[in-house]
Formats: C-alpha cells, sequence, structure tokens
C-alpha cells in the first residue's frame, strides 16, 4: 500500500497527463463536426462516471440543493470551453490551444478581486505579465496579420477564449466549493454540457460514428472519466494549491503527445512563450499556497 500522500500526488498527475490527451484524440477523430465529439465524449464519459458513482454509493452526492442557476451556470461555461478549445485544436496545434488554454490564471487575476473580493499582490501582478508576454510570443501578432490564414487566426481567438471560459469555471466552482462536491460539480457540468450538444449525437451517419468509435470511447473514458475520478480522489490527500501546481503537467504532456504521435512541430517561440505561461501559472499558484499557510 502506498502512503496516502505519494497516493494523492500520483493520482493528480496521472489524471492532468490523461487530460493533456484530448487534443490528440480530437486531432485523430475524422470527418466529425466538434459538437459531434463532444456529446460523444460526454455520453460514454458520464456513462462511466455514473457506474462508477453508484459501485460506490456515492449517487447521493449528484442531489441538486442550492444555487442551482450556478450549477447551470458552470455547465455553459464547460461547453464553451469545450468547444472554443476543441476549435483552436483543429485550427492550430495541440502545443498552442493548450497553452493558450492555460491563460485562464491571467483571466483569473483580473477577475477575482471584482467577483470574489481577492486582493490583487505584486506577485499576482508579476505573474499577469509573464503570462501576458507568453501569449504575445506564441500569437506572434504580426506573423498572425501578415501570413497566416483565416481559420489560423480564429482557432488562436479561440484558444484565448478558451482560457476566459475556463477562468470564469474556475471562478464559479470557487463559488459553489462549499454547496456541492468537486465530484458534483463535474458530474453536473457533464450532464448540462451533454444536453446543450445534444442536436449533434444525429449529425453524423452511423458508418462515420462507427469509423471514430474506439477514439470517442478512449475520450470519453481516460481524459474523462477517469481523469476526473482520479482528480478528485488525489484532492482528498493533497492540497489544492498543490494540485494545481501538479497540474501543470497537462499542457507540458499534451505538447510532448503532439510532437510524438502526431508528428507536430514545436516552435522556439511556442517553447519560451509556454514556458512564460507556465511560469505564470506557477506563481499564482504558489501565491495562493503562501496566503493559506498564513491563514
Amino acid at each position: 500500500m502506498l502512503p496516502p500522500l505519494l497516493k494523492g500526488h500520483i493520482e493528480v498527475a496521472s489524471a492532468a497527463i490523461l487530460f493533456g490527451t484530448i487534443g490528440i484524440f480530437v486531432s485523430l477523430v475524422s470527418q466529425m463536426p466538434i459538437g459531434s465529439i463532444i456529446f460523444y465524449r460526454l455520453l460514454f464519459g458520464i456513462t462511466a462516471i455514473a457506474i462508477f458513482f453508484a459501485c460506490c454509493g456515492k449517487l447521493g452526492e449528484l442531489r441538486l440543493k442550492e444555487n442551482k442557476r450556478h450549477i447551470f451556470l458552470l455547465g455553459i461555461l464547460q461547453a464553451g470551453t469545450m468547444l472554443s478549445y476543441f476549435i483552436s485544436v483543429k485550427y492550430t496545434t495541440v502545443a498552442i490551444s493548450v497553452l493558450l488554454l492555460y491563460t485562464a490564471p491571467i483571466y483569473v487575476t483580473l477577475l477575482a478581486p471584482l467577483l470574489l473580493k481577492e486582493p490583487v499582490t505584486r506577485r499576482s501582478l508579476s505573474a499577469l505579465v509573464l503570462s501576458l508576454s507568453g501569449v504575445i510570443l506564441i500569437i506572434h501578432p504580426g506573423a498572425v496579420f501578415q501570413d497566416m490564414g483565416s481559420m489560423y487566426v480564429i482557432g488562436l481567438l479561440c484558444g484565448l477564449i478558451s482560457g476566459l471560459l475556463y477562468a470564469c469555471m474556475i471562478l464559479t466552482s470557487r463559488y459553489l466549493k462549499g454547496y456541492y462536491t468537486g465530484t458534483a460539480q463535474a458530474a453536473w457540468a457533464i450532464i448540462i454540457t451533454l444536453v446543450i450538444f445534444l442536436p449533434y449525437s444525429t449529425a453524423i451517419s452511423f458508418g462515420v460514428l462507427l469509423d471514430n468509435l474506439y477514439l470517442l470511447i478512449l475520450l470519453g473514458l481516460l481524459p474523462t472519466a477517469a481523469s476526473l475520478t482520479l482528480y478528485f480522489s488525489g484532492l482528498a490527500y493533497v492540497r489544492a494549491q498543490n494540485a494545481s501546481i501538479i497540474a501543470l503537467l497537462e499542457p507540458a504532456s499534451a505538447m510532448v503527445l503532439a510532437f510524438i504521435i502526431l508528428s507536430q512541430p514545436i516552435t522556439s517561440s511556442v517553447l519560451v512563450g509556454g514556458g512564460l505561461i507556465l511560469v505564470g501559472a506557477l506563481v499564482v499558484s504558489g501565491a495562493r499556497a503562501a496566503g493559506a499557510a498564513h491563514k
């Protein structure tokens, strides 16, 4: 038996690496609209999660109580995050998409004082400058508007939007933490997103669905059901601040896997810009850890 603390760290790290495979699966699925990919990913994911909850006798956690509107908002934000992130993956690269998704700490730093009345510290502002510098390096504005196609620009914009919506999800989840467990929030967000994308369930032929079925099942099981289960299981033993630092394995693993599996190149500007974004996220996580230590 592993010590609980080590077990928790391994579970959170495994979850982060599994989350990093999302862009790989999205890139490998062919001839399917993004809405259909999202629907079937969540369908297989929520089925596996429901079976797990039933076997563990945790279905009672899913009972809706207070703040139903914020739960509904969480689902809408997740739907928007997934849609914009998947579009970014389709039209740019996995590395660029996942790094732009991780601009979320920038938006959290900007929005938290307004929405959660959290103070802005010098450390947070330093992280903001680092992350913004990284975004500029990755997007490379001069090249975008001179040499890149319109779909690539749309992919970059969607990547930035995914980071903003992801930040709003984080803030909404923080607000709900006193009312619902993390697993309950995740399950309801999936259910609501599934309903939103229900029309896409019939947007493809049976043949196309069959051709991509194994990828969709893996997408639903690995970076959805298994990763969420491992992440929230690990959080029982790992401090949230430490978990947010370990979560940086997601973009790092996504970049490496995209290079190995999809042969997507990692340019020096993306590497340096991504490093600045991740250092910014690390600084923000460290600031939260320091703040928690003083309480």
